[in-house]
């Protein structure tokens, strides 16, 4: 026996203080004691096997205890689940706490490839690696989502189970990584991640490590998809809540669209325009709202001509989507205004279309909509307007044709249009049809139309028949997609007999423009007086024309007995030399330069209009030869 005597109370107390300590911990301190007690050696050693085991035991259901408080702490905070994100982090941290390893990171499914980003992360170093994307099929993170199963290594760069990425090996090497725990983040058949453990060291993983670190997943898992679920679940409801509304906007626009709708149609049948709906929609739509033809033109000639509208290419464009769709379309002015427009369509063409301004209120499908039906009764007003004027057109068709054949005189045309005729055009529309309903339209309250030949005739009433004339063919050749269409505007009339030979007249003038290659324009058929001379049939046709030129000049000498006529001849004959002409009539050359200023004064032209000394030589000559024959 030692000198110091140990007491059995004390053993037992150190006994039982040996097993709550940590691993290897107070063990010494108790062999000692047993030693002192006089304890047999197979005794102590066995006394204390068991107080380590005891001690293993102890620290294994410690360790246990605090795993189970960290997922039951977690499972709490996944019941309440007010922040995702929140949940996520701390259970990163607790788990990265409770593993003990230098890193522990959450990598989330990011896209249908199956590529991998990590979410959340403890005990990282490197900002790359907090947001590190693993391509599918790449590193540990690919083989764990793949197998759905655990894996781990203990040297990364060994790492022979998956395929290396140079991305992810070089951001594993900035972050010292080395050995690697990952776990899958499942729900069903559906792989929404992995948890990993990482030391920047060698390590052989433990079974209990891969079990805590699953059990820390399984919760990740089911964070995640009770997220995505309640997620589901607001859009879901989020999307019922909103078809709900659109429904209710739907049919609050339907009655209102239905009251404009009934308000129109009353409006057409007491005769209303295509003016006067688009006032109405205006006033109902409180907005801006204009009509325009077929070619971009606004209808409303009262219309601001400042006012900006979209473009005619962009309205035509707009126009024949609209056409297709039988929808609005909108479209955007040069001053970057929004305008619906859509389509006003006849039976086989697009007659028109109406523009509003748009805006991103909630009237929005309310002006759409009434736009659309607003067309609808446009067209109607547009086809009851059209049979109005083809009944029209055509009754004062039949007045002209009868005056153009003989069958009546000018009071019939004045009786129809209730001003005189000032002259005839005839434009050249190669037997287009729809030609007449079109140039009627053109010409309106102006004039009368009727088809005469390949062409029209129209007799003017208007001040400037040329300009008139001109506007009435750029009609037609839009209309008809014929830029060939000519037309020749007559000289003025005073009866049905002078102007059925200028109709005659422009008629050949019509043919003579062939010819000439020329297309396209608008003439005056005075233009061709000296080829009138030429082709023409009329008796004493030749004799007009000198006369018309040369009669000042023709009646001086008739009363002077002068010489000026031969004078002018003798002059043209000898290349316009006064000396030459001088010698010829053998008088003086200042006797010649007298009597061509006497001449120059008595004619109505420029001498220097080449035009005007062509039809003089004509004249001159044809004068000439009618007292040579005579």
């Amino acid at each position: 026996m030692t000198d110091r005597a140990v007491s059995p109370a004390a053993l037992v107390r150190e006994v039982l203080a040996a097993t709550r300590a940590q691993p290897g911990e107070r063990t010494a301190a108790l062999t000692r004691m047993l030693t002192d007690a006089d304890v047999a050696g197979e005794d102590r050693d066995q006394l204390i096997a068991a107080v380590r085991d005891s001690q293993q035991l102890t620290a294994r259901l410690r360790r246990r205890a605090t795993e189970l408080e960290a997922l039951f702490s977690t499972a709490r905070e996944l019941v309440r689940l007010q922040d995702v994100t929140d949940v996520l982090r701390r259970l990163v941290e607790r788990a990265h706490e409770l593993m003990g390893t230098d890193v522990t990171y959450l990598s989330e499914v990011d896209n249908e490839q199956g590529d991998l980003r990590v979410r959340y992360s403890a005990g990282t170093v490197t900002p790359e690696f907090r947001d590190l994307l693993v391509p599918a099929g790449y590193g540990l993170a690919s083989l764990v989502a793949e197998t759905r199963e655990p894996a781990w290594v203990s040297s990364y760069p060994d790492m022979a189970e998956a395929p290396h990425d140079s991305g992810i090996d070089a951001a594993v090497e900035r972050e010292g990584l080395v050995s690697f725990l990952g776990v899958p983040l499942a729900v069903g058949d559906e792989v929404l991640g992995a948890l990993f453990a990482c030391n920047r060291f060698s390590h052989d993983f433990t079974p209990d490590q891969v079990l805590l670190l699953s059990a820390f997943a399984d919760h990740a898992a089911a964070v995640l998809h009770s997220a995505r679920v309640l997620a589901d679940s607001a859009a879901a409801r989020a999307h019922v809540e909103d078809a709900y509304r659109e429904l209710e906007q739907h049919v609050s626009a339907t009655r209102v669209v239905g009251a404009i709708h009934e308000e129109l149609t009353a409006a057409v049948m007491s005769g209303a325009t295509v003016i006067d709906l688009v006032s109405t929609l205006s006033d109902r739509l409180g907005r801006r709202v204009r009509a325009v033809d077929d070619s971009g033109r606004p209808l409303d000639a009262a219309a601001d001509a400042r006012e900006t509208l979209p473009s005619r290419r962009s309205l035509a464009d707009a126009v024949r989507e609209s056409r297709t769709s039988g929808h609005a379309v909108p479209v955007h002015d040069d001053e970057g205004a929004r305008w619906l427009v859509v389509a006003i369509i006849g039976v086989d063409r697009v007659l028109g279309a109406m523009l509003a301004e748009d805006d991103d209120t909630a009237t929005h499908d309310v002006a759409r909509l009434t736009m659309e039906r607003a067309a609808q009764v446009a067209a109607l007003v547009s086809f009851k307007r059209d049979a109005v004027s083809a009944i029209r057109a055509e009754r004062r068709a039949r007045v002209l044709t009868t005056v153009l054949d003989g069958d009546a005189d000018a009071a019939a045309l004045i009786a129809e249009v209730a001003a005189p005729v000032v002259a005839a055009a005839v434009v050249d529309v190669h037997g287009h049809d729809g030609a007449l309903g079109v140039a009627a339209e053109a010409v309106g309250d102006e004039g009368l139309v009727t088809v005469r030949g390949p062409g029209l005739v129209i007799a003017w009433t208007a001040a400037d028949v040329g300009g008139a004339t001109e506007r009435v063919r750029r009609v037609l050749s839009e209309r008809l997609g014929d830029p060939d269409v000519a037309s020749v505007v007559g000289s003025a009339v005073a009866d049905a007999a002078g102007l059925r030979a200028s109709v005659e007249r422009s008629v050949r003038d019509l043919r003579f423009l062939a010819p000439l290659g020329i297309r396209g324009v608008t003439v005056r058929s005075a233009d061709f007086a000296p080829y009138h001379v030429l082709t023409s049939g009329v008796p004493d046709a030749a004799a007009h024309f000198v006369d018309s030129v040369l009669g000042p000049v023709r009646a001086w000498d008739e009363r002077r007995g002068t010489a000026l006529v031969a004078t002018l001849g003798a002059y043209f004959d000898r290349g316009e030399s006064r000396q030459a002409t001088a010698a010829a009539l053998h008088v003086h050359t200042n006797t010649v330069q007298q009597r061509l200023d006497r001449i120059w004064s008595l004619l109505d032209g420029d001498a220097d209009d080449a035009e005007f000394r062509f039809r003089l030589q004509a004249a001159v000559r044809l004068e000439l030869l009618r007292r040579a024959l005579g």
